[in-house]
């Protein structure tokens, strides 16, 4: 079986409660690697149901159990042992047999592991992941064998912390069974630690740990005392000691914002000590102002900006109403409704969440007015839109909205043979949206009476669009007519930076009017 089929089937065996269980300690391996210095396996127990059999040990006259490596976690604080990822690997009772022992017994073992791929020993603790009084993963803790290596604090501290924490995941007591307070930005081992025993006292503190605490006006060094006799008792810290479970809280003071996640250490049901994880988040935070206000600014540029085109929109509504020739008044009313167009796009855009508006909405939006403004309820038009884009840059959106008018007004106009003319039932426009490859395409299809390349060329309308893709988008336009409707499909680059190079050479697909086709006939 592929990597994949492995993962899949190793996973399939765990009931729901395990599994939640399972997925919990997954989430948390970068801690568990970044703490202690190491790669981090977990493995499910292969084939069968998944459970390892008891007598069935290493050495035994049986071949040995396999495993398969469900989740690899790289530290951030040292090297990796294993360069390539283990992810759905297979992996026998006799490469591993520490894991085969641990899962075989539920008890941890530690010894040395012989990789055959890099030729080398590493070192090597297997824990048992119990839960509800079986064992149903392995923990894999992996480091290159360095005996002439000396340990500093640091190191030192969290070893130990790691080998807590492996005895609570042996206890069945980690994972924690509920996690609240979750945050936009949570830290990290490498952002801060700061290390408690059970009477809340400081044990030890990373030098990024104790910066943080200095940004909050915190000075001199805790070690040895209660965080609240040097007046930093986080909210947090009190949750996680009275109910056991780990919480996240934001601290602002002094012009610095700091997270501070606390977690549990629990050895046979009691509190023996708290981790707590730090991290200077100032400068995210005054981005996230920063962000704010230009959000708020660019809104009320769209709002001012709509508030002008419907003013202008307005004004020409008034001016075609002196004048006499029917051409003049036809073209006034045009540019109305083109501005009306730009306007409701910039409408969408001045919203909160303009920004991040999907365009097939806007499209959407934008086909309701021109089937209002184009149709008479005597002759009326269905518009269907399909197809995802999610959002796109507010110039390529307003630019779009006047190609859809352009592409909508030519289908009704010539298509159709105009808003009010008397044609058979079921007049349809069909629009087509969405991404290949980093390309947006659009396609506008009819069921019309068709029209000759010729006058499709000549158009105004068609002129305009060809213009602002070509131009503005650096994309490209086809059309094709026949005696069942019309299809122009557009296709530009999503990214700035390919827009010059599509200019000088623009793709189209070998399956081009084959999508146009299925979309006009979607």
């Amino acid at each position: 079986m592929s990597d994949g089929d492995n993962l899949g089937a190793a996973l399939a065996v765990l009931n729901e409660a395990e599994r939640v269980h399972y997925d919990r300690l997954v989430a948390t391996t970068a801690l568990l690697a970044d703490i202690s210095f190491a790669d981090i396996l977990v493995l499910l127990p292969a084939g069968g149901d998944g459970r390892p059999d008891p007598g069935d040990t290493p050495g035994g006259d049986g071949a040995g159990p396999q495993f398969v490596v469900t989740a690899h976690s790289r530290p951030v604080t040292s090297q990796t042992v294993h360069p390539d990822d283990l992810l759905g690997r297979v992996v026998a009772g006799a490469e591993r047999p520490l894991a085969a022992l641990a899962a075989s017994t539920a008890v941890s073992a530690n010894g040395g592991a012989y990789l055959p791929d890099q030729q080398r020993w590493v070192q090597s603790l297997a824990v048992p992941v119990n839960f509800a009084g079986r064992t149903i993963a392995v923990l894999l803790r992996e480091f290159p064998s360095t005996s002439d290596r000396v340990w500093g604090r640091l190191e030192k501290a969290y070893f130990g912390l790691f080998r807590r924490l492996a005895g609570m995941i042996a206890d069945g007591a980690y994972p924690y069974a509920a996690s609240p307070g979750d945050h936009d930005h949570p830290p990290r081992v490498g952002d801060g630690v700061i290390l408690l025993d059970a009477y809340q006292r400081v044990e030890y503190l990373t030098p990024n740990a104790h910066s943080a605490l200095r940004r909050l006006g915190i000075n001199g060094d805790p070690t040895g005392r209660h965080l609240a006799q040097v007046g930093f008792e986080p909210r947090a810290l009190r949750l996680t000691v009275a109910a056991g479970l780990p919480h996240t809280e934001e601290i602002e003071r002094n012009g610095h914002s700091v997270v501070v996640r606390c977690l549990p250490l629990i050895q046979e049901e009691t509190l023996t000590g708290v981790l707590m994880l730090v991290r200077d988040i100032t400068e995210l935070r005054r981005a996230d102002r920063l962000l704010i206000t230009k959000n708020a600014a660019l809104s009320e540029v769209h709002h001012r900006v709509k508030n002008n085109l419907q003013t202008v929109s307005s004004l020409l509504s008034l001016q075609s109403r002196w004048l006499e020739g029917s051409e003049a008044k036809e073209a006034l009313a045009e540019s109305a409704r083109r501005i009306r167009l730009m306007a409701a796009v910039h409408e969408i855009l001045s919203e909160p969440d303009g920004e991040t508006t999907p365009f097939e909405s806007v499209v959407t939006s934008l086909s309701s007015l021109l089937r209002e403004s184009l149709a008479p309820p005597n002759a009326p038009i269905s518009i269907k839109v399909s197809g995802t884009v999610g959002p796109l840059p507010s110039e390529v959106m307003t630019t779009m909205a006047i190609v859809l008018n352009e592409l909508v007004h030519n289908a009704v106009d010539h298509g159709f043979g105009g808003a009010a003319a008397t044609v058979a039932e079921g007049r349809e426009i069909a629009v087509r949206i969405g991404r290949a490859g980093g390309e947006l395409q659009l396609s506008v299809s009819d069921n019309g009476r068709g029209m000759p390349d010729g006058q499709l060329q000549e158009g105004l309308g068609l002129t305009l669009v060809r213009t602002l893709i070509e131009n503005d988008l650096g994309g490209s336009l086809r059309h094709r007519s026949a005696p069942n409707g019309t299809t122009v499909k557009i296709t530009a680059p999503l990214a700035t930076t390919d827009r010059e190079a599509y200019r000088r050479n623009p793709e189209e697909p070998d399956d081009f009017w084959d999508d146009a086709q299925a979309w006009s006939d979607a």
